[in-house]
């Protein structure tokens, strides 16, 4: 490893996920990165729904996989990257030669290495180290905080619209008002849709979503596929399911437009029920699969943001220090948030 500019503590504080919601602060040792990694300063690190597995039931890594940063050092085969510049992770840790990553799709890789916040050490923590080529720079006037954003806030809503093909979509539904719906919203305006539904329960969220330029649908009332085919009787284009869960993932077939296209981002392990003359062949539509973003895509959703397409600084609601991160899990499940940050 390349000597550090100036000296470093050999400890660090980091986040032990115990389950039940139980999280306690650590002293770790800063982890040394091998000839091809660096050691990357966690500067903030997003929350995200796919946390509740370890928050729940805890977790023998350190998670935490929305990470900005600095790079802190590096290891002596690491080209072309200097001390202190930043960054964001990319989670997965491709290996680049298998059929999915030629083609591309590293997000698929077939042969991943790991997996970090989930199968490696993430960001609830000072320090994490990366393989090089999953450390993304990004240009010197993007916050680091609003840097998050480009991962999964973007980025993975960017990805679900490409997995949607052309054209592009002029009316787009938007099932779910997380993070990632929030996202989505954000994504179809700056792609040039026209009309944008946000559906959803949460006040707060449906507030968010009429923030960003959608119409909000309040679904505890029932019948909000109605009142959107009310408002757009041909329905939508693009249907995007950011909820997760079996009755909404019918919800966003029934949605689409003849020709449409409906991409589930959100993760669900129930089985779902499709008619394949009604939903399917009479319509022509069309239903797709999409998950996190290729590293490939990456430079489309950085060009956005930093060219102000997509507002970053509205994503980004709520900031805790990391010996607050169980305040910022509470926030977060309390369905008042759009992203939230711990910073360590």
């Amino acid at each position: 490893m390349e000597a550090p500019a100036t000296a470093m503590a050999e400890t660090m504080k980091a986040a032990r996920f115990l389950g039940e919601g139980r999280i306690e602060l650590y002293e770790a040792p800063i982890p040394e990165p091998e000839p091809d990694e660096v050691l990357v300063k966690v500067h903030s690190c997003a929350l995200c729904g796919t946390d509740r597995k370890a928050y729940r039931d805890g977790s023998a890594v350190i998670p935490g996989h929305e990470v900005a940063g600095t790079v802190a050092a590096m290891g002596e085969e690491v080209p072309a990257l200097d001390e202190g510049v930043k960054g964001v992770v990319y989670l997965v840790d491709f290996c680049g030669d298998c059929s999915a990553c030629r083609a591309g799709s590293t997000n698929m890789c077939l042969n991943r290495r790991r997996m970090y916040g989930f199968t490696a050490d993430g960001g609830f923590a000072e320090f994490e180290v990366v393989r090089s080529r999953c450390f993304l720079p990004v240009a010197g006037d993007v916050p680091l905080d609003l840097a998050t954003t480009l991962l999964d806030f973007y980025g993975t809503s960017l990805h679900a619209f490409r997995r949607a093909g052309p054209p592009a979509p002029q009316v787009v539904g938007v099932i779910g008002c997380g993070p990632i719906g929030l996202g989505a919203i954000a994504v179809a305006r700056a792609l040039g849709a026209q009309q944008v539904f946000g559906i959803d329960v949460a006040p707060y969220r449906l507030d968010r979503a009429g923030v960003l330029g959608a119409v909000p649908v309040d679904a505890l009332p029932g019948d909000a596929t109605a009142r959107v085919l009310d408002l757009s009787p041909g329905g939508c284009d693009v249907v995007i399911e950011a909820a997760g869960i079996t009755a909404t993932q019918r919800q966003a077939i029934e949605l689409a437009a003849p020709s449409g296209r409906v991409v589930f981002v959100a993760h669900n392990p129930e089985p779902l029920e499709v008619h394949t003359l009604t939903d399917l062949i009479a319509r022509e539509r069309t239903l797709l699969g999409s998950e996190y973003f290729p590293i490939g895509a990456f430079p489309e959703a950085h060009a956005l943001v930093t060219s102000g397409a997509l507002d970053a600084p509205s994503a980004v609601t709520h900031r805790f220090p990391l010996d607050r991160i169980g305040d910022a899990f509470e926030a977060f499940w309390s369905g008042a948030t759009a992203k939230v940050l711990v910073q360590p």
